[in-house]
């Protein structure tokens, strides 16, 4: 993960200070709705990189519905009273439910560093996908780009877990 910016850095020593924590149901949903996603555009990346092949357009356009769910995600968890009533999944109702959300500190470490890494991961593959883009595919160098936020996105996820998560008791 990228050093962060020292006010950024101080929101962590926040989180520890006032042992801020965030749900685990919150945490399933962003695992799973999230951290899985981004595991998977790792692996769909990686499988033409390790090879020094450009990315293909059409696994490019994969990547592209993987990060609009993503911010769909994340826009239900800022908003859980906005998220439809009749949604299927269980952890979507009960965060409705229960009115669970991110902390402000958690909330804005999360929106600026995994939303960001997200947006910019959606420029470069939006750039190949144009339709009046005559590219055949993501060449190596703008992938090993995406693989780059994807890293960073796991790192600052797996940061911000372990600051807000319930501590156990030995």
């Amino acid at each position: 993960m990228a050093n962060l910016p020292p006010q950024e850095e101080e929101l962590f020593k926040k989180i520890e200070a006032e042992q801020i924590q965030v749900d685990p149901v919150l945490w399933n949903v962003i695992y799973q709705y999230i951290g899985d996603p981004i595991i998977a555009i790792n692996f769909l990346v990686r499988s033409y990189i390790d090879d020094n092949q450009p990315l293909p357009k059409n696994e490019a356009a994969k990547i592209m519905d993987y990060t609009k769910k993503m911010l769909k995600v994340m826009e239900n968890l800022e908003h859980p009273e906005a998220s439809s009533n009749d949604d299927p999944e269980e952890l979507f109702k009960e965060i409705r439910e229960k009115n669970l959300k991110l902390d402000p500190v958690t909330d804005h470490l999360f929106r600026n560093y995994v939303r960001n890494d997200i947006y910019i991961i959606n420029l470069i593959i939006g750039d190949y996908i144009d339709p009046y883009d005559d590219r055949e595919a993501v060449s190596v160098e703008d992938a090993q780009k995406i693989l780059g936020h994807i890293r960073t996105t796991i790192s600052f996820m797996d940061r911000l877990r372990k600051a807000t998560s319930q501590k156990e008791a030995y």
